[in-house]
C-alpha cells in the first residue's frame, strides 16, 4: 500500500507559473530543521512531505513564510498563507484522500 503524504501548493493562485523547484534547497533545508524526518520532495507545482501534524503544518507554514525569496508569492487573507495542504494516499495521487466518519457540515446534533 502506498504511503499516505501531504502535498502544499501555494495559496496564491496567481503564482502558478512559479517552479518551486527552484527553492528546492531552501524548502527542504527549512523543513528538516523544523519537522525532521518527514521526507520532502519538491516538484514544480508542490512540495510533499509525510503526514504532519496541524502543528507542524503550522509551524512549518510560518517559517517558510520568513524566507524572502518565497514570501513574495504568498496570500494575505486574514492570516498570511504561503501554502495550503492535502493529505494524498501516494506521491502519484491526484485527488486528496477524505476522512471517514467525518460529518460534511452544518449543525451538530
Amino acid at each position: 500500500m502506498a504511503t499516505p503524504r501531504r502535498k502544499y501548493r501555494l495559496a496564491d493562485t496567481n503564482h502558478a507559473d512559479v517552479d518551486l523547484r527552484l527553492y528546492s534547497k531552501v524548502i527542504i533545508e527549512t523543513i528538516e530543521n523544523i519537522v525532521p524526518g518527514k521526507n520532502p520532495k519538491v516538484f514544480k507545482e508542490y512540495y510533499s512531505t509525510d503526514e504532519t501534524t496541524q502543528s507542524e503544518s503550522v509551524k512549518l507554514g510560518r517559517a517558510l513564510a520568513k524566507i524572502p525569496e518565497l514570501k513574495q508569492y504568498g496570500k494575505t487573507v486574514t492570516t498570511f498563507r504561503l501554502f495550503d495542504g492535502k493529505v494524498y494516499s501516494s506521491e502519484a495521487a491526484n485527488q486528496p484522500t477524505k476522512k471517514k466518519n467525518q460529518p460534511k457540515g452544518g449543525r451538530m446534533r
